[in-house]
């Protein structure tokens, strides 16, 4: 709205100064707004203003005293007969402030019935660059407001040009708790729309808030702590249908192994592997957890011998200090009282390290995906760096692009990548201006990349120790490091990929804590470790340069 001259005194279209207000300077029309000047006196907030702070900060507020409100503020009347300020709170409290008697107004009488009206106006009007503008969290109370008052979310869009799912984001966002917004503080109001509604995703967990808080203040990618919680959420759910599964078929639960108890995975029954399918019909068949992996349950039995179990060979002969086998006859059976030898004298934390890698590995790919197709491939101008890459990677043919860039057009995850099949990229080559053509360039080397990395063996592309990918590590590190240079925010472990350094844990102290419960020699080489007679898969030693980061 453009500076107007304020009205003198003799206006024709003065408010009487009286105690209450006049109407008769209203409009002959409803439809057409009356500036008038007002005495403060007699203007009341808004009651469901939206805006939390007014900085009525210094320049401000000597501007207002040396020139007066120079743009009128919006107003209604009540039906109680009161004027009500719609729009321009900050302004109302600065000429209160500098001892103003009256300030110029757009007196709207139509708006007085309409409460959603009310609340648009507020958010519509803050679009003025002499206004301070709402912030996210300010702008979503309004949208909520109005919402409650009446307005669908069809007219929301229409009166902010917003789209349907940004509407829907700020609706959900307005609910948070007045327990989340504390824990927030001053925060909430730095937050853009997409990191407030990571707050009202996970409001009432106030473990996961905190985590979410902890990511935004320390400047990590948010969205990858997210995903993590989501996959804690998923693996605890499953855990609990896991654990009402065992309970219901009668096997006993406990939180460790138990005395005299030895795993199914170290026994045999009458010269076959014990597996708890095998193990079904004994009365001493028990399960446990590990604490970093609830999705699998580790079997034992609670008393072998007794129920007619023996021990492997290779567990039961290996020699202990005294040159005894351990709790062993010689014949595979234990002493009573005793317990097997485990598979190594201490336990090996690079089973724990290689389980957690591969969850962050797939949460950080989760992420990367999201944000390749909703930001990057929506850009409608490539950064100057997409060309520079799509030219570097087509000259030298890495391995991925040798043996998966023909077929990358074809596969399903084209879509998930850029959001369209790759026939709508081809229709659009012609039309499509040059600034952004190299996006479309870069999209099956992207989509090439992406399915190297983390399908089938291309989920151990993280790791150090030798383990193959379609992707070698260090070509992963090469495509890491480009979107990093065109925007995207680094998860630990794609961070640790695009160093060139081995990956020890988003928190290293944590996840290198040596663990009484590690199982030994597991090669846990998925996200979902697999099943074994134990619940584990029970192969190679992890080695390289995991073993050498986790020793």
């Amino acid at each position: 709205m453009s500076d107007v001259p304020e009205l003198t005194p003799d206006s024709t279209a003065q408010v009487p100064d009286v105690e209450q207000p006049d109407t008769t300077a209203q409009p002959e029309t409803a439809t057409e707004c009356a500036r008038v000047m007002i005495p403060v006196s007699q203007l009341a907030a808004h009651p469901g203003n939206v805006r939390e702070d007014l900085e009525l900060n210094t320049e401000f507020c000597a501007s207002i005293a040396a020139a007066g409100v120079r743009v009128p503020l919006l107003v209604t009347v009540t039906t109680e007969g009161a004027y009500r300020v719609i729009e321009g709170h900050r302004r109302l409290a600065a000429a209160i402030k500098a001892g103003l008697e009256a300030v110029p107004c757009d007196l709207d009488p139509d708006r007085g019935g309409d409460e959603a009206g009310q609340y648009l106006d507020m958010l519509l009007a803050n679009s003025d660059a002499y206004r301070r503008n709402f912030v996210p969290a300010e702008e979503a109370a309004a949208l909520f407001a109005a919402h409650e008052a009446g307005a669908s979310r069809t007219r929301l869009r229409k009166a902010t040009g917003r789209k349907a799912e940004e509407i829907k984001t700020a609706l959900k966002v307005a609910q948070i708790s007045p327990e989340t917004r504390s824990a927030a503080g001053d925060l909430t109001r730095q937050l853009d729309l997409e990191q407030l509604a990571l707050l009202a995703e996970f409001d009432g967990d106030a473990g996961a808030v905190s985590r979410i808080l902890d990511a935004l203040h320390r400047g990590y990618n948010v969205e990858y702590e997210a995903e993590r919680i989501r996959q804690d959420r998923a693996e605890t759910a499953e855990h609990n249908r896991l654990l009402d599964e065992l309970q219901a078929a009668g096997v006993q639960i406990t939180s460790d192994l138990p005395p005299g108890a030895v795993r199914l995975s170290q026994l045999l029954h009458e010269d076959g592997d014990l597996t708890a399918e095998t193990h079904v019909a004994c009365p001493g068949r028990g399960a446990f957890f590990l604490s970093w992996d609830l999705r699998h349950a580790v079997y034992y039995c609670t008393s072998p011998e007794e129920y007619g179990h023996r021990l492997m060979n290779a567990i039961s002969s290996r020699p202990v200090a005294g040159g005894d086998p351990a709790g062993s006859r010689g014949n595979g059976t234990l002493e009573p009282g005793t317990a097997p030898v485990p598979a190594s004298e201490t336990p090996d934390p690079t089973r724990r390290l290689v389980i957690e890698g591969n969850k962050a590995w797939q949460a950080a790919a989760q992420v990367r995906k999201r944000w390749l197709a909703d930001v990057l491939f929506a850009r409608r101008s490539a950064p100057r760096e997409v060309a520079q890459f799509v030219a570097r990677q087509l000259l030298t043919l890495r391995e991925p692009l040798r043996t998966g860039l023909a077929i990358a057009p074809g596969r399903v995850s084209f879509s998930e990548v850029t959001r369209q099949e790759a026939s709508k990229w081809i229709e659009i080559c012609d039309t499509t201006a040059a600034a952004r053509l190299p996006l479309l360039m870069l999209a099956p080397i992207a989509v090439t990349y992406e399915y190297a990395m983390t399908e089938g063996e291309g989920r151990n592309t993280w790791r150090t120790d030798n383990r193959y990918s379609p992707c070698p590590r260090a070509q992963a590190g090469e495509y890491l490091a480009f979107l990093a240079s065109v925007g995207h925010t680094l998860a630990p472990i794609e961070q640790a990929v695009a160093d060139g350094v081995p990956w020890t844990g988003d928190t290293p102290t944590d996840m290198l804590a040596g663990h009484s419960d590690d199982p030994v020699g597991d090669d846990a080489s998925s996200g979902d470790t697999g099943t074994g007679d134990d619940g584990e898969r029970l192969t190679a030693d992890i080695s390289g340069e995991i073993g050498q980061a986790a020793a």
